[in-house]
């Protein structure tokens, strides 16, 4: 494992120019495995990205993931590069017009030939077609933040985790999130059960508790103490001190705000309904910027029983698993913005009982 800040010239897309961004050129970092065309690893995440979903050559999707890769995502897991190609050109069947923008990488060389990345990606797109989430062809525009954090070797993604703002993109076209979660519920009663086991060992490894090694150098461990503070300790306004008074807090559903109240707030609500919560750190990165700056990427997880009336209405009692993914930026080691990703609706889905729900 390589220091946070190792290789300045591989730089974040953050204030570049796309067309800066995908210029051809020599290698600026050893890539053993890799195609030639790439020059860095954050060239590598930007231009498969840009090959496959822009130029809409799909099929590379099977020689960018491996023919056993795992994408986790909170409504299961999926297997493989073809699950891969499937599923994409089936998203450009109801959003042919899809855009996806990346808006930063932050990654790391995580030893034994893995690079990780943490890509956030702003996807625009109009929703031209049926689809079981989204519904009916609405013809509105939509939208949601996507992180996938990948680990990869030799040109391969050979592990995925992704999150996606799912309940803001069903809004936007009109839909009722609690409507699509029941339903997706309803269908997951149907069935074996046994192919919903993965969420009950998801649970049980997140309440085993065990974090990720944080490099006692890195910047990420700033945020990964405001994490703590807050869901383990309840020491909201300890965990706040490391936010800048303006700094700019965008989580889910449309939540959009301004300063150590705001990020206080969008805690609270998750804090508030989740109880015998346990948090886990599952995976940092950091990245050095321009003019100073410093991106950190954290992947974490919560269990707990849905013990308290709020935000997801009265209190059910059963267990809830949540992934997030959380990109910080950091001014002279204070955070001055959080963008944190998770899927709500797939939070509601389990309060419906769905997905096996354990209680």
């Amino acid at each position: 494992m390589s220091r946070w800040d190792m290789l300045p010239d591989v730089v974040s897309p953050v204030g570049r120019r796309l067309g800066d961004i995908l210029a051809e050129g020599p290698r600026r970092q050893d890539l053993p495995g890799y195609e030639a065309v790439y020059r860095d690893f954050v060239d590598y995440i930007m231009r498969c990205t840009h090959r496959i979903w822009e130029e809409k050559n799909i099929g590379l999707c099977r020689s960018h993931y491996g023919d056993d890769c795992v994408m986790h995502t909170l409504a299961g897991p999926a297997v493989g590069a073809e699950t891969v190609v499937q599923g994409t050109i089936g998203s450009l069947g109801y959003s042919s017009d899809r855009q996806v923008i990346g808006q930063d990488v932050v990654w790391s060389d995580d030893g034994d030939g893995i690079l990780h990345s943490s890509h956030r990606i702003n996807g625009q797109m109009t929703h031209m077609g049926d689809d079981a989430m989204l519904g009916p062809a609405s013809f509105r525009g939509t939208g949601a933040t996507t992180i996938a954090d990948c680990a990869c070797r030799a040109n391969r993604i050979v592990e995925e985790w992704l999150v996606r703002d799912n309940w803001r993109a069903v809004a936007q076209v009109g839909g009722d999130p609690w409507a699509v979660a029941q339903a997706q519920a309803a269908m997951d009663r149907d069935g074996d059960p046994a192919r919903h086991d993965w969420r009950s060992s998801a649970l049980a490894a997140v309440r085993a508790g065990g974090d990720f090694a944080i490099p006692t150098d890195s910047p990420a461990a700033i945020p990964a103490a405001t994490l703590v503070a807050a869901f383990r300790h309840d020491l909201f306004g300890d965990a706040a001190q490391a936010l800048s008074p303006a700094a700019e807090v965008r989580w889910p559903s449309m939540r959009v705000g301004y300063g150590r109240g705001f990020w206080i707030g969008c805690v609270t609500q998750l804090r508030a309904v989740l109880h015998d919560t346990t948090l886990t750190i599952d995976h940092t990165a950091a990245r050095p910027l321009p003019h100073g700056d410093i991106a950190v990427a954290i992947r974490w997880s919560l269990a707990g029983r849905h013990g308290g009336g709020g935000v997801w209405g009265p209190a059910t009692g059963r267990d809830l698993l949540m992934m997030a993914i959380s990109h910080y930026r950091l001014r002279a080691g204070v955070i001055i913005e959080d963008v944190t990703v998770f899927d709500e609706l797939a939070v509601l889905r389990q309060l419906a009982g769905g997905l096996a729900a354990c209680a």
